[in-house]
């Protein structure tokens, strides 16, 4: 029932099952998701988020008891307990949709890596995916604060050039890819650096042999070009 309800919402939401992989090796394409301890941490926080809701809802619920409540006029007690009743309602609602919301976005983070890019998307009221070629790719870090370290996860940042540039407040990052919340951050770390380092001694990921190479080509065609323009000189004279 509740994998039904899932589905409807992403539907509703239209968000596509799966993200396509990026550019690369079909056989080296490599799915990682976000840690189970991940979904876990995020409903504590969400719990947290809405303790002061149901207080609230607890204390509007609780004035019908009250000893000097039938002593009000009828209009404001019939508007009271209207008003704890809907509330109760209202706190239900909100319960199922934000855990269900929680659940999509656990099952909706992607973190794919093939032999020449990387692919994040994420998010469910607004799906953002960021794309990242190995050729931009300058830093790999792993990072975990103490709470995620108790849950044994950590977040993975890959930051391409230009990503230390400023930004504006609101504004998405596209120099920094996030593997959020993973238990596994060292073999995804590892993974790319590996994949990396073949990238790159395959000339792929390197300007300067791609400007050498451009160069040494315009030289040989400039060169050809003369020697048939000599060639044509010598046949003319002749």
């Amino acid at each position: 029932m509740v994998n039904w309800i899932q589905l409807q919402l992403l539907q509703a939401l239209c968000v596509p099952p799966a993200p396509e992989p990026p550019d690369g090796s079909p056989d080296s394409v490599r799915i990682f998701r976000a840690g189970e301890n991940y979904y876990r941490l995020r409903l504590v926080w969400w719990a947290l988020s809405l303790f002061p809701m149901t207080i609230v809802v607890f204390a509007v619920s609780m004035i019908p008891h009250a000893r000097k409540f039938g002593r009000l006029p009828y209009w404001l007690r019939f508007g009271v307990e209207s008003a704890a009743v809907v509330s109760w309602f209202l706190l239900i609602a909100v319960i199922v949709s934000t855990y269900l919301l929680q659940r999509l976005n656990f099952e909706q983070r992607w973190y794919i890596v093939t032999d020449r890019s990387l692919r994040i998307r994420s998010g469910v009221w607004s799906l953002q995916e960021l794309t990242m070629t190995f050729a931009n790719i300058q830093d790999i870090r792993v990072t975990a604060g103490p709470l995620q370290g108790y849950f044994n996860l950590a977040d993975l940042e890959v930051r391409s050039a230009g990503g230390g540039a400023a930004r504006k407040p609101g504004e998405t990052d596209q120099h920094t890819a996030y593997f959020e919340g993973v238990d596994n951050a060292e073999e995804i770390r590892e993974l790319i650096l590996d994949r990396l380092r073949k990238y790159r001694d395959a000339g792929l990921g390197d300007p300067q042999r791609f400007e050498a190479e451009a160069a040494d080509s315009a030289e040989t065609a400039a060169q050809a070009v003369l020697e048939e323009a000599r060639a044509l000189r010598k046949a003319l004279l002749a």
